[in-house]
């Protein structure tokens, strides 16, 4: 059953549970309503409506949510256009001038130096040589703290753009390689990734033993996690 919900499609599915289960899924902001069977459709009607104030904050969020995440995987990099910086919107100024392209952050801004008539693929390129530098000068002090932690040691590390992992790791060698990319999300997010390549130093898949090692260490990892991948952090 569908039905409408003040302009917004409410999907409605019966099944054997005890209580009305309401649900908002991102990217779209779907909303869908688990029902016990032989509940009427009066009842989850009302039910929806009680929910509305709260329906429409969980898809405003989704939205803004989904506008963040397209900003840090394209952006537009056009004067006064937004970049991220640890889970933070900067304000791009791109600033044309002879002389070597370089990056600085103040007051919240991003201030690009770029020679004249450069393009944007020249801008993009830029900036990934700019969050791998920043990633590189990063991470030590991360790992280091949890190499105490945690009780091993990494060798080395790799930085660069990656399209599908946020990490990976060489469990013989004892290396991490990490996504440049993790410069656009919140400081946490980069640990979650070193903790988690980490321990696979000693448990290589994500079996019961390796989720028991990453719950220890960091108990708040499927939050952080979800928020991830939803475009929150």
């Amino acid at each position: 059953m569908i039905f409408d919900l003040a302009g917004i499609p409410v999907e409605v599915e019966y099944r054997k549970i005890k209580n009305l289960r309401l649900t908002v899924y991102p990217p779209d902001g779907r909303v869908k309503i688990a029902a016990p069977a032989g509940t009427t459709a009066e009842y989850i009607k009302k039910f929806a409506a009680s929910k509305f104030e709260w329906v429409k904050e969980q898809r405003k969020k989704i939205k803004d949510n989904s506008k963040k995440k397209k900003a840090k995987e394209s952006p537009s990099l056009k004067n006064n256009s937004t970049v991220y910086v640890w889970g933070q919107a900067h304000e791009l100024e791109l600033i044309e001038r002879q002389g070597h392209p370089k990056i600085t952050i103040k007051d919240g801004r991003m201030i690009m130096s770029i020679r004249p008539g450069s393009t944007k693929a020249k801008r993009q390129e830029l900036l990934d040589k700019w969050y791998r530098k920043t990633l590189k000068e990063s991470a030590p002090e991360i790992i280091e703290k949890w190499e105490g932690r945690i009780g091993v040691t990494v060798q080395k590390i790799f930085v660069r753009k990656m399209k599908t992992h946020w990490g990976s790791c060489n469990r013989e060698n004892q290396t991490l390689r990490l996504n440049s990319e993790l410069v656009k999300q919140s400081p946490i997010c980069l640990e979650y990734v070193i903790v988690h390549e980490m321990l696979h130093f000693f448990e290589k898949g994500h079996n019961q033993k390796y989720y028991r090692m990453l719950s220890k260490h960091m108990p708040d990892w499927k939050t952080i996690r979800k928020q991830m991948n939803a475009g929150e952090l």
